[in-house]
């Protein structure tokens, strides 16, 4: 079982199989919104290894968990959203 809770800094993973013991997984916010997006990417990535489909490199279809700017920001022009 995989429970994630939000703390006041961060979030918190909490990961139980069966007869093994609970492991425990913080994730703290960062300083710039930049770090919390981060952050918050790897807890995603984290969720994804932990429980999500397995995939490899000659897959053909992969699971991606990436930062990217609003599609206002001036920046998103310049990337290709597909």
């Amino acid at each position: 079982m995989i429970k994630i809770q939000l703390a006041t800094n961060g979030w918190i993973i909490s990961h139980k199989v069966e007869d093994e013991p609970e492991q425990i997984y913080v994730f703290n916010e960062g300083e710039t919104d930049e770090e919390t997006a981060e952050s918050f990417t790897s807890v995603l990535y984290h969720i994804k290894m932990l429980c999500g489909p397995s995939e490899g490199r000659y897959s053909a279809h992969r699971i991606h968990i990436d930062i990217r700017p609003g599609d206002k920001h001036q920046d998103s022009e310049e990337l290709d959203f597909k």
